[in-house]
């Protein structure tokens, strides 16, 4: 899954502000979402899919009718 850094930290995996990357070791993924460095970008995806969905509404085309 894809992760943002959110601030610079170095360690086991060292990432700099805003860096996008993929890691696979979900301990320590869990451990830097813990700790406020990464966010989970496929989450934050998901959440802005879900919210745009809900709001189209109408369903109908939007044609003038002359």
């Amino acid at each position: 899954m894809a992760y943002r850094a959110l601030k610079t930290f170095t360690g086991r995996v060292s990432m700099v502000k805003n860096e996008v990357r993929e890691i696979e070791d979900p301990e320590v993924v869990k451990d830097l979402v813990r700790a406020g460095y990464i966010e989970d970008l496929s989450a934050k995806q998901k959440a802005a899919n879900k919210s745009s969905k809900s709001t189209k509404k109408g369903g109908g085309d939007n044609v003038d009718a002359d």
